[in-house]
């Protein structure tokens, strides 16, 4: 993985390529928006011969089958070979009934260490954030796992993590928050550099 990590892979939306490492977050206005970005993302991923996770707003196996459906995600053969998984981001984020940052970036180094036995290039993750039906956690401990996940995407073998928030549901305070823990944003299709980032 590490001489993977030096290559420059794409994300799908454009020509351009990135090196490993990216963390980036979109804040999407409605769900074809989400859908076209999401579908992109892990479409490369997938063709690069990465371990692909998608935290998504779906829970029953009917419910994430029609989740793909209307993403125009068909990958069921990546799904039963374990290349690519898909998860209740509740569930995922709500470890033993709360959130906990330190759990769940445990959480993504043991895909890291899956991904490596398993023999594939790197790890892509897009992820769903918070949403109503979540215990939505206090500001400070969300800030806080965006910082950390910042850290991790650069020292374990990431080709990059997509954080997808919903705009509809927060206010433009915590818009601008959100967006000054991602050192790159997805905009109408396209990986900009994100001038409200703050460095951890």
């Amino acid at each position: 993985m590490s001489e993977t990590a030096k290559q420059e892979i794409s994300f799908g939306f454009t020509k351009e390529t990135f090196q490993h490492g990216v963390h980036m977050c979109h804040v999407y206005n409605d769900d074809a928006e989400r859908d076209m970005v999401l579908e992109k993302f892990v479409t490369s991923g997938l063709s690069a011969n990465e371990k692909v996770i998608v935290l998504a707003d779906a829970d029953t196996p009917a419910e994430i089958d029609q989740y793909l459906a209307d993403i125009g995600l068909f990958a069921d053969k990546e799904r039963k070979t374990g290349q690519f998984v898909i998860d209740y981001f509740i569930r995922a984020y709500s470890l033993d009934g709360r959130f906990d940052a330190q759990q769940m970036i445990e959480k993504w180094k043991g895909y890291c260490a899956q991904a490596q036995q398993e023999g594939y290039t790197a790890v892509r993750v897009a992820a769903e954030a918070l949403c109503r039906q979540m215990r939505v956690p206090s500001s400070e401990q969300w800030d806080d796992y965006e910082a950390r996940l910042d850290r991790l995407v650069c020292a374990y073998p990431f080709s990059g993590i997509l954080c997808q928030y919903d705009a509809s549901l927060y206010c433009g305070k915590l818009i601008l928050d959100i967006m000054s823990a991602h050192p790159l944003m997805v905009v109408r299709g396209q990986i900009v550099k994100n001038p409200y980032y703050i460095r951890p």
